[in-house]
C-alpha cells in the first residue's frame, strides 16, 4: 500500500515542530535567566565582600585615630616587639607592671599580600585533603578529635596568632594588648568593622561570652574548663574593650586569653547545653571560610568550607577546602595518586616508596621536616593501678626497659630513618629541651644488672627473669588497635616482644578497639601502655607527670610521683620570665631522663606530598606553611 502524507499527519508534524521550538525557545529563556541569575549572585557576592571591606577600613581607620590618641596622651611612642617585652621583663627581673603591645604598624595579613603581589599569582580553584578517620562532630568546646578541631580552625579566629616565621605573637581580632599587675590582667582591644560570616558585628560581649559558655557545667567541655581553669574573669570594659584577670601568674597566660577561639554570643546563644551537647555541626565564625550551613551539617555529609565573602581581613586566596574522609591508608594512597586528594601525609614506610615512583614524583612536590610542635611515642608504665605496687615503681626496672628497648632499630627499621630519638618530652628543637641529656643506649648488659639490682634474675634456669618471691617478669602491653598507621603499634609491640624475651622478660601484645582502650587507660587496668602526645612551642608537662594529675581519671595514668619534679613544674608555671622559666624545665627534663616514667619511643618527621600545581609551600619555623598562602596560576586550576 502506497503512504501518503496525510492532514493528520501535517497537523502531528506541526505540533512537533511547535514544541520543538518551544522547548528551544524555554532552554533559551532559562539559559538567559540563569546567566542573569548568576549575575545576581556575583553582584550580591561582590557587593557584599565590597561592603566587608568598607566596614574594615573604616574600622582600620577608626583604630588608627584612637591610637594616635592614645599617643598623643602620653601611651607608648612605638610599637613594642615580644621579643622587646621579654627583654623588659628579664631586666626587671619579673614581669612589668604593665607592658603594652600596640599594633599599630602590625599587618596581621602582610604575607597574604605579598603572596597576592607575585605576578603569576591568581584566585580561585580548591584544597582537597583527607582525614584518616571519620569525623564525629564540628560543633566548638564538644568536639573529641583533631579533625574536627581542624575544620573549626579555618572557621574560627582568636583574638592574637603566631607569626610562623618569628614565633612571636602578632594581632588578629585584638588591634593591641596590655599586661598589667604584675602578670595577671591582660587588657585587649579588638579591632573595629569586624563581623562573624553571617554579618553581626564581632564585639567584647563575644569574647566574654565565649569564656561563660565555655565554664557552663552543662556543656560537655571538662577538658576546655580544666585548660582554662586559671582565669578568674573575662571583663567587658567597653564594645571594643576584653579584660582577662587570672588567678596566679602563669607562663603560658598571654597564649591562653589570647588563643581562645572566639564564639558569637548571638548564634550560640540561640541554643541550650543539651542542643549544644547533642547537635554535631553547629559552627559559625569570623574567619576566611565557612560552612556553607552553619547548623545542618552532620556525621556522613561532605565536610565543604566555601569563602566567606564577608571576611574583615585579606580574602581567601582558595574558593573552597575540601575534606575526605578515608580511613584506609591504602585507599588514601590511591586517592592521592589518582589526584582525587592533593595533599598526601606518609608514612616513613609509603615514603620510601613514593618517591621512587615516577607517577606520583611527577605530579607532586615533596617536603620532609622537623617541627618544634612535633610530639612523642612512648611506653608509659604503670605504678601503682588500683593502690597496688608493681615492678614498675623500681627507677632501675623502668630505666632497664628503656636500655633494653632498641630504638635506634625502630627508627631505622620502622620508621625508616625519619624519625628521632627523644630523651625527654620536650621537643629538641625547643629551649625546654637540655640538649645535655642523651638517650639511653642499647646495652643489654646493663639492663640486666639494673634488673638483678631490682631482684629480677633468671633463679630457676628456665630462660626467664623471677622476683625474689618466684613470680616471672611477665606483662601486657597495650595498645590502639588498626587505626591510621597501618598497625605501627602493632609491629612495635612485636618488635618489644622479640627484644625483651631475649633477657628472659614475657611480654603479651594487647591491642584494644579505642573506646575499651580509652576505658582502660583512664581506669589504669594495664601494665604497661604505648600511645604519643602532641607538642607545642613549650609544653606545659603538669598533665602528664605532676602527682596532683593522678586521681580522678587524669592524664598522670602512670600514677608517677616525685615531689621534686611537682615542685620544678609549679615554679616554672608561676615564672613569666622566660630566661628564669628555661633553667627549671631544663632541671624536668633532667629528672624525668633519670626516672623515666615513659620509654621516650620516637618523634616523627613529617613526610608530605602536595601537588605539583600549588605554588609558594614553604618551610616556616613551625613546619610547612599555611595552606592559606598557596596559590593556583589560573592556566593550572582544576576546579571552578
Amino acid at each position: 500500500m502506497e503512504h501518503r502524507f496525510s492532514f493528520r499527519d501535517l497537523v502531528i508534524t506541526t505540533l512537533l515542530l511547535a514544541l520543538i521550538i518551544s522547548v528551544w525557545l524555554a532552554m533559551k529563556q532559562y539559559d538567559r535567566q540563569w546567566r542573569k541569575i548568576q549575575q545576581i549572585a556575583q553582584q550580591q557576592s561582590q557587593q557584599i565582600a565590597a561592603e566587608s571591606r568598607l566596614n574594615s577600613e573604616l574600622g582600620r581607620v577608626h583604630d588608627l585615630v584612637e591610637q594616635l590618641t592614645e599617643r598623643i596622651n602620653g601611651l607608648p611612642k612605638r610599637t613594642r616587639t615580644d621579643t622587646e617585652l621579654r627583654t623588659d621583663v628579664t631586666a626587671k627581673g619579673h614581669q612589668p607592671a604593665t607592658s603594652t603591645q600596640s599594633s599599630i604598624s602590625s599587618d596581621p595579613f602582610s604575607r597574604l599580600r605579598k603572596v597576592k603581589a607575585n605576578s603569576d599569582y591568581a584566585p580561585g580553584d580548591w584544597v582537597i585533603d583527607a582525614f584518616p578517620a571519620n569525623v564525629a562532630r564540628i560543633t566548638p568546646l564538644v568536639t573529641g578529635d583533631a579533625y574536627g578541631r581542624a575544620i573549626q580552625n579555618r572557621v574560627l579566629e582568636s583574638l592574637i596568632t603566631r607569626d610562623p616565621d618569628t614565633l612571636d605573637w602578632r594581632p588578629l581580632l585584638a588591634r593591641s594588648w596590655s599586661v598589667g599587675k604584675h602578670g595577671l590582667v591582660f587588657t585587649f582591644k579588638l579591632r573595629r568593622g569586624i563581623t562573624f560570616s553571617d554579618g553581626y558585628p564581632l564585639t567584647a560581649e563575644d569574647v566574654a561570652f565565649t569564656f561563660e559558655l565555655i565554664n557552663n557545667s552543662k556543656i560537655d567541655a571538662p577538658g576546655a574548663r580544666n585548660f582554662y581553669d586559671k582565669i578568674q574573669s573575662v571583663s567587658i570594659n567597653n564594645t571594643y574593650e576584653v579584660e582577662f584577670t587570672f588567678k596566679t601568674p602563669y607562663f603560658q597566660a598571654l597564649g591562653m586569653a589570647g588563643g581562645m577561639s572566639i564564639l558569637p554570643k548571638h548564634f550560640y546563644s540561640q541554643f541550650n547545653a543539651e542542643q549544644i551537647n547533642r547537635q554535631p555541626g553547629l559552627l559559625l565564625g569570623s574567619g576566611n571560610y565557612r560552612l556553607e550551613s552553619s547548623t545542618e551539617w552532620s556525621p556522613g555529609k561532605p565536610l565543604v568550607l566555601v569563602r566567606n565573602e564577608r571576611y574583615w581581613g585579606e580574602s581567601a586566596i582558595f574558593d573552597r577546602l575540601l575534606y575526605r574522609e578515608i580511613n584506609l591508608d591504602v585507599a588514601r594512597l590511591t586517592a592521592y595518586r589518582n589526584r582525587e586528594i592533593d595533599i598526601f601525609s606518609a608514612l616513613p614506610e609509603q615514603y620510601v616508596k613514593m618517591v621512587k615512583d615516577e607517577q606520583i614524583m611527577s605530579q607532586s612536590q615533596r617536603f620532609e621536616y622537623e617541627r618544634p610542635t612535633s610530639g612523642y611515642g612512648f611506653i608509659a608504665w604503670n605504678q601503682q593501678p588500683n593502690g597496688q605496687t608493681t615492678r614498675f615503681a623500681d627507677r632501675r626496672v623502668r630505666q632497664a626497659m628503656t636500655i633494653l628497648t632498641d630504638r635506634d632499630r625502630i627508627n631505622t627499621e620502622l620508621l625508616k630513618g625519619y624519625g628521632i630519638i627523644p630523651s625527654g618530652p620536650f621537643n629538641r628543637l625547643s629551649k625546654q629541651h637540655d640538649p645535655s641529656v642523651k638517650p639511653f643506649a642499647y646495652d643489654e648488659q646493663r639492663a640486666t644488672a639494673l634488673l638483678k639490682q631490682a631482684g629480677f634474675e633468671d633463679r630457676d634456669g628456665d630462660g626467664l627473669l623471677e622476683s625474689e618471691d618466684g613470680h616471672p617478669f611477665k606483662f601486657k602491653h597495650t595498645y590502639p588497635a588498626g587505626g591510621a598507621g597501618g598497625g605501627f603499634w602493632d609491629r612495635v609491640s612485636l618488635f618489644l616482644k622479640d627484644s625483651y624475651a631475649r633477657v628472659g622478660i614475657v611480654v603479651e601484645p594487647d591491642p584494644l578497639e579505642w573506646a575499651v582502650f580509652r576505658e582502660n587507660l583512664q581506669a589504669r587496668q594495664f601494665d604497661a601502655i604505648s600511645l604519643a602526645w602532641g607538642g607545642g612551642l613549650e609544653s606545659d608537662i603538669r598533665q602528664m607527670f605532676h602527682s596532683s594529675q593522678i586521681a580522678d581519671g587524669a592524664d598522670n595514668f602512670t600514677s608517677y610521683a616525685n615531689p621534686e619534679l611537682d615542685r620544678l613544674i609549679d615554679e616554672a608555671r608561676r615564672t613569666v620570665n622566660e630566661s628564669k622559666r628555661m633553667p627549671l624545665w631544663n632541671a624536668c627534663h633532667r629528672i624525668l631522663h633519670e626516672d623515666q616514667p615513659y620509654t621516650f619511643l620516637y618523634s616523627k618527621k613529617s613526610l608530605i606530598f602536595l601537588d605539583r600545581r600549588y605554588h609558594n609551600p614553604h618551610r616556616t619555623r613551625l613546619g610547612l606553611n599555611d595552606r592559606t598562602e598557596w596559590y593556583v596560576r589560573a592556566a593550572e586550576q582544576r576546579y571552578q
